[in-house]
């Protein structure tokens, strides 16, 4: 999944990204990347059923020529200074979680206000080679992979390679393994020299409507221009892609006090592990086209009041499509 540009709300959306050292690294410069989105309402439901692993009508993110995004850009440019993106933000969710109707909601709940009282989300992307072991269009498949990883999150707070994954659900094609080892999937997490290149930013997202917050992007690339660089070289493809650089990982460690009521929604491609209170919530694993996922978390048994862990871990494998996409009423999300 791909976006050229994090947001941090504040009427304007802002990205502070500090480039590590490495192969085609400035050194440790530090660069800002700024936009003004707009707000028109949604054009989709952008929701699933809990836990939902289905295919939406897009197609599969592997290494075909034909891939396509079905995510329709409603024309809100992002300028970043480096490239220009289309970036939709959009409602797919009121606040008891089920889908708003897109023929009755004009949009103009829109306050582009940040969630009241919190800080910004630190992320941590880390950028790989076109042609690093799991990523570069090295795996395909659709829909979602779930059981990749396994159910509790490491005691480095990072999801646990799962030795013995399940077969894969009914209707999945692709290429096995979808990891491919161990020791592989040990990189995606960490910073490790030669193998990628760390780069932190920051996320919040904007209240799109009342007690709803949300980012989306169909052109989520936040690397383009940074770490190794842009994509010129090819990937396991034979595919260079020049103007992004879509071989990364994000990881997002935050808190929230629970209430009632609450959702945390996400659609996007590729793999994507949200884990509440240290147990995987979320499972849409390995290379995929746009799948939606939703955690109630009433089903989680918490308690209310009670704050607790929400980390989000992504990986964007294959560059022929980025989609990145989270609709949530939990109203403070802080770094964790």
């Amino acid at each position: 999944m791909r976006m050229n540009d994090g947001l941090w709300v504040c009427g304007m959306a802002c990205l502070w990204l500090v480039a590590c050292g490495g192969d085609g690294d400035d050194g440790g410069t530090s660069t800002t990347i700024t936009s003004t989105p707009t707000f028109p309402g949604p054009t989709t439901d952008g929701t699933g059923a809990t836990t939902d692993v289905a295919p939406t009508t897009s197609t599969s993110n592997g290494p075909t020529a034909d891939s396509t995004d079905t995510t329709t850009p409603v024309g809100a440019t992002e300028t970043t200074g480096q490239s220009s993106t289309e970036a939709t933000l959009e409602t797919g969710e009121d606040t008891t979680g089920s889908p708003m109707d897109p023929t009755t909601d004009t949009g103009d709940d829109t306050t582009g206000e940040p969630p009241p009282a919190c800080g910004t989300i630190q992320v941590v992307y880390r950028d790989f080679k076109p042609m690093d072991t799991d990523f570069g269009c090295h795996q395909k498949g659709n829909p979602a992979w779930p059981g990749l990883v396994l159910q509790d999150i490491g005691a480095d707070q990072k999801p646990q390679y799962n030795p013995n994954p399940p077969a894969p659900p009914n209707g999945w094609v692709g290429i096995t393994p979808q990891i491919t080892s161990a020791d592989s999937f040990a990189q995606w997490y960490n910073t490790i020299d030669g193998v990628n290149l760390e780069v932190k930013g920051e996320l919040m997202l904007m209240e799109i409507m009342p007690g709803i917050y949300s980012f989306s992007s169909n052109a989520f690339y936040p690397l383009t221009g940074l770490g190794f660089g842009n994509n010129v070289t090819p990937n396991w493809e034979g595919q260079s892609f020049p103007d992004i650089n879509g071989a990364f990982t994000t990881e997002i460690h935050t808190s929230f006090k629970y209430e009632p009521g609450q959702t945390f929604n996400f659609s996007g491609d590729d793999d994507v592990w949200v884990y509440i209170d240290g147990k995987l919530a979320m499972d849409l694993g390995g290379l995929h086209g746009v799948v939606n996922g939703s955690i109630q978390l009433d089903t989680l048994g918490l308690t209310p009041g009670e704050t607790y862990a929400l980390d989000a871990f992504h990986a964007e494998r294959c560059d022929s499509g980025s989609n990145f996409r989270i609709d949530t009423s939990i109203a403070c999300l802080v770094p964790g």
